[in-house]
């Protein structure tokens, strides 16, 4: 018997779940008429069509955004829905804001298309998180398209905004207890009505935030990607008419669910999980926290709840919409690989049993805010792992298609602000996840810095870009070795570290930053766990002199100075004049036993600069000659004897 049964889910008590028939106002009609009958080119027509549109609508929103957060590394989200607010097909963006949209255009559809009614020409705009966001700074837009008097579809979009008010520049309140010391929530409100922005709305919205500038900018971006996505989609009904078109959506729609039953069809039915610890719900806190998702596969259907999953607490919360995004990322990856982002059909076939008052799945009036850097991704890391374990049971070709897991909960990001040379306040988000780490997967190894699997539009930002945007140098970006840390016999690609220093002011604030405890994955069937993210200060260094000698520091260890303490989630850092700081993205997990890892890319590695001798030896147990050559018969003994040596 399913025990939340009888629990509401509206969006203002928890999360809102939309049900399986809306309940819209009869007022509002919607266009449903579909041809069945479509040739084959001319639905191969619209279909790459439409792909393309939702391409050109995140190539306008970053063209035009001013951030570095939207227009280099690409945090934000694109798609088309059904006009019953489906997701039809996503972007190459941060995957997990995908069904968000999905999910408050439904809500938007309940509960607004009686009153304030839904029209031709306006535009809504939501940050909730209850209704269905990741976290406030992650606000959505949402437009419905209309033919002739019916509502046809909708282009929406999921835009991080570099600062949306609360009592913490970024907008990232750690201390938050409950959502009233959030940033402000905005349940779905129309921004253009009739085609006109509703100017008390936008100074609402921009109101709170202590970059309104920037963050105007950033929205006119996203309004402009719904006005090209929306203006393309008319063109197309005028061209093949509204029946056609529909008949193509509904389409592919149904093929792509046909192609996630023949994956399924690979995969015996059975139950994963997968869980991840993590800590300190508010700075100071010394607790310990349990992610848990499991996944149970039966009858051309996956059943995913969070049960053994800790109650809600402190500043580490999301709500169902986070849950389902999070779920639905690496599950994207891994069975809809090969449907260009028309993942529709994926989500006919996944059901969610959730278990609310919980972290991941939190009841009002739980804080949100921080979910972006703390929570998200700690549920992102671990439905990848039970959705790994599962697509490692299937049979081939989908078995080969499973990752490690990949620890992006740890994805060394951090968040900063102060006054620059120009005397003028800035929010900054160092994004040095985007440089990346793909986890080996049960086929081959990683890929080295190469970027997120769950961001696969992401990109770097070159150092000069940083250096523009803040008052800052980069000291150096680098990768990491590949030792220990996401071994296997295919190994984790490798992440990067990267160090800073001010240039251009006297003074920092850092309000969030990741400095692991312990680490937070796990390997896959037999692989090392990955790294732990670190963020380092050192302060009152001699950097400066290096650089007026015109030479750049490659390390700490090579700079006096002292070090400073730094929590996982701790108060934030002053950082002042000859300070120094870096962030690591780690090497993620590795799969399978790193003693059976081909000896020939052990020898790459080392001869690459990637790895020591000493590491291959004492990690993979590859022993070299005189002069760097393979022995290979002293490498086979010395597995040999580790392996024994197991059993004892």
């Amino acid at each position: 018997m399913d025990e939340t049964a009888n629990i509401v889910w509206d969006g203002v008590a928890r999360g809102y779940i939309p049900p399986v028939n809306l309940r819209i106002s009869p007022s509002l009609k919607l266009h449903t008429q579909g041809a069945t009958d479509v040739d084959p080119i001319t639905y191969e027509v619209i279909r790459n069509t439409f792909t393309s549109i939702n391409l050109e609508h995140g190539q306008t929103i970053q063209k035009l955004s001013i951030s570095p957060i939207t227009m280099i590394v690409r945090d934000f989200q694109c798609a088309i829905l059904t006009e019953q607010g489906d997701v039809m097909c996503l972007g190459p963006y941060l995957l997990y804001l995908g069904n968000m949209q999905g999910i408050f255009t439904k809500w938007i559809l309940e509960n607004r298309s009686g009153d304030p009614g839904i029209k031709e020409g306006d535009v809504f705009l939501c940050n909730d998180p209850y209704v269905g966001t990741s976290h406030q700074q992650d606000t959505g837009l949402t437009c419905p398209v209309f033919w002739n008097g019916e509502l046809f579809c909708w282009v929406s979009n999921s835009v991080h905004y570099s600062d949306v008010g609360g009592p913490v520049p970024g907008s990232f309140c750690l201390t938050s207890q409950n959502i009233h010391e959030d940033p402000p929530c905005f349940p779905p409100i129309k921004l253009v009505e009739g085609g006109k922005i509703r100017t008390d709305v936008e100074q609402l919205f921009l109101r709170q935030s202590r970059i309104p500038q920037t963050v105007a900018m950033d929205l006119h971006a996203a309004l402009a990607g719904l006005r090209v996505a929306q203006e393309r989609i008319v063109k197309l009904i005028k061209t093949y008419g509204p029946d056609i078109v529909k008949g193509v959506m509904n389409r592919m729609m149904d093929a792509g669910e046909r192609a996630i039953e023949k994956k399924l069809e690979l995969i015996p039915d059975g139950r994963w999980s997968e869980r991840v610890y993590t800590e300190a719900a508010v700075p100071g806190d010394r607790g310990i926290y349990v992610s848990r998702i499991n996944i149970v596969k039966e009858n051309g259907y996956l059943y995913i709840d969070n049960q053994g999953t800790s109650p809600q607490v402190g500043s580490i919360n999301n709500t169902f919409a986070g849950l389902v995004g999070a779920c639905l990322a690496p599950l994207t990856i891994m069975l809809a690989y090969d449907l260009g982002g028309i993942c529709g059909g994926l989500y006919r076939r996944i059901k969610f049993r959730p278990v609310p008052g919980t972290i991941t799945c939190a009841d009002y009036p739980a804080a949100i805010s921080t979910a972006g850097v703390f929570n998200m991704p700690m549920v992102v890391a671990t439905a990848t792992g039970a959705v790994s374990k599962m697509v490692a049971c299937a049979d081939s070709p989908l078995r080969e298609k499973a990752i490690a897991m990949a620890d992006v909960h740890a994805y060394g990001g951090c968040i900063f602000n102060g006054i620059n040379q120009y005397e003028q306040f800035f929010v900054g988000m160092s994004a040095g996840m985007a440089s990346g780490a793909l986890p080996a997967s049960l086929a081959r190894d990683g890929v080295d810095t190469g970027g997120l699997f769950w961001v696969p539009g992401m990109e770097a930002s070159n150092v000069e870009e940083n250096e523009l945007a803040w008052p800052v140098l980069t000291l150096y970006r680098r990768e990491n070795a590949a030792e220990e840390a996401g071994a296997g016999r295919f190994r984790s690609g490798l992440g990067v570290e990267e160090a800073w220093i001010l240039h251009g002011t006297d003074r920092m604030d850092m309000q969030i930053y990741m400095n692991d405890s312990f680490v937070k994955n796990q390997g896959l069937l037999g692989g090392n766990s990955g790294g732990r993210a670190f963020f380092k200060v050192k302060r009152n260094t001699n950097a400066r002199q290096y650089l007026a000698e015109g030479k750049l520091p490659q390390s700490f260890d090579e700079l006096n100075g002292d070090d400073a303490p730094i929590f996982f989630k701790g108060p934030p850092v002053n950082l002042e004049v000859n300070d120094i700081w870096s962030t690591n993205l780690p090497n993620f997990a590795g799969y399978g036993d790193p003693l059976d890892r081909d000896p020939t890319l052990v020898v790459q590695d080392v001869s690459q600069g990637k790895m020591t001798v000493e590491a291959a030896q004492k990690v993979y147990g590859v022993v070299f000659k005189e002069g760097g050559l393979l022995d290979i018969e002293r490498t086979e003994a010395c597995r040999a004897g580790r392996k024994q040596q197991r059993l004892f």
